[in-house]
């Protein structure tokens, strides 16, 4: 079994609703593991100067025909309406619902907002600010497929406000970042493509010489390889897209770095260079992980269910043999709880084969094991997700390992 969907429902992460396509309906389980992958995500950006900042869900129709998402990106755009209460009644034609507002496809307007709430100095910058940004966009629903493929969905969206001299220094941060955390989760490779200018463009030829040739060169001078992909980059500038392989051999898009120059024009961005005067900031556009629900489909898939000991939604789970061995059972749940463990407790008069067939199909990492012997030796009968058999070991044994084993960052 290796779609990403049934794996979830085995092992009670998330589900979908045919009244909400393209949306995931995350269980407790799962949230608590898009929460782990968020917590480490914020941890990464801190190591590499971002602050975390929250926009609103829905911006004014008139930013979004500022910025030309309207013009460029309209048919993927959900508009919100509403009527005027001084002169809606009941019988108010719901067809003249004026599109005022729109569910954000992206968080680029509402970050720029942020950077022009304050005049700026060449010191501040590069400026790097992130957010788990929920966005939507209208996917046609012959498109959705799972978290591969979803009208609602959170990303990594960040954005560096910086000089034209940075973005280099930018670039290399990111790839960086983009082959610390793919080894984090598991994946040695990944493949770059440098998008190009589409049809549908902003700005002049020259602005997007510049920016393609920036990424060209970033790229060769850092040894990766890539290839170029005419016609595909964002409406306002050159991309540079990181992709990963399912299981069947699909690329799926993930991580993604844009340079901007077009943006910052438009919006009148400047800050103070140090002769005084006011120049025009670059944009950077990042995300590492993309979608975080596309994210965990490809884990799934790729992983079989079999996710990392720090990434488990339940990495230990303590089975009672009898109700003469819960009371240590009970004891040892505190005591990994303690640790800061994620551990759930079985306790129920279910025969143990029971339960242990149950977890393992839940692709739990650690089984505890505890009956009378184990409550005298103050140990447990461990089982190892994967790994053939089982070991009597001490509490205080697994406690080291396990305290041993929480990620870190480099």
């Amino acid at each position: 079994m290796y779609d990403h969907r049934e794996l979830a429902k085995v092992m009670d992460l998330f589900h979908f609703e045919e009244h909400s396509p393209g949306m995931v309906f995350w269980h407790p389980l799962g949230l608590r593991m898009f929460r782990v992958i968020e917590d480490f995500m914020r941890q990464v950006y801190e190591v590499y100067g971002f602050e975390e900042v929250r926009s609103p869900l829905m911006l004014s129709r008139v930013l979004w025909e500022k910025s030309g998402h309207w013009e460029k990106f309209r048919e993927n755009i959900f508009v919100v309406g509403s009527l005027d209460k001084d002169v809606a009644t009941e019988d108010a034609d719901l067809n003249q619902v004026s599109a005022d507002y729109a569910l954000k496809p992206m968080s680029c307007p509402a970050h720029i907002a942020i950077y022009k709430s304050h005049l700026r100095s060449y010191r501040d910058l590069p400026i790097r600010m992130m957010e788990f940004g929920m966005v939507h966009r209208y996917e046609p629903s012959g498109t959705l497929s799972g978290c591969m493929r979803l009208r609602q969905f959170v990303q990594d969206d960040a954005h560096i406000f910086c000089q034209e001299a940075d973005i280099h220094n930018e670039i290399r941060n990111f790839l960086r970042m983009v082959s610390e955390v793919y080894q984090a989760f598991g994946y040695e490779n990944f493949h770059l493509k440098i998008a190009l200018r589409p049809e549908k463009r902003l700005g002049s030829d020259a602005q997007w010489d510049k920016a393609e040739a920036l990424l060209i060169e970033s790229c060769n001078a850092l040894g990766y390889a890539y290839e170029l992909s005419p016609g595909e980059g964002a409406f306002y500038g050159p991309k540079i897209e990181v992709s990963l392989e399912d299981r069947l051999g699909r690329a799926w898009q993930c991580g993604t770095i844009q340079i901007d120059f077009n943006l910052p024009e438009i919006f009148d961005l400047s800050f103070a260079s140090s002769s005084g005067d006011f120049e025009q900031p670059v944009i950077l556009h990042q995300a590492v992980l993309g979608s975080i629900e596309r994210w965990i489909g490809i884990l799934l898939e790729n992983q079989g269910g079999a996710l990392p000991l720090w990434l488990a939604p339940v990495q230990v789970a303590v089975a009672s043999i009898s109700e003469k061995s819960v009371d240590w059972a009970e004891v040892v749940v505190q005591r990994l709880r303690a640790i800061g463990m994620r551990v759930e407790l079985h306790k129920s008069d279910r025969t143990i084969s029971n339960k242990i067939r149950e977890l393992s199909a839940r692709k739990v990492p650690f089984i505890a094991v505890v009956g009378e012997r184990e409550a005298a030796n103050s140990s447990v009968n461990l089982r190892r997700f994967g790994v053939p058999g089982q070991e009597e070991i001490a509490l205080v044994q697994l406690e080291k390992e396990l305290i041993g084993s929480h990620i870190k960052l480099v």
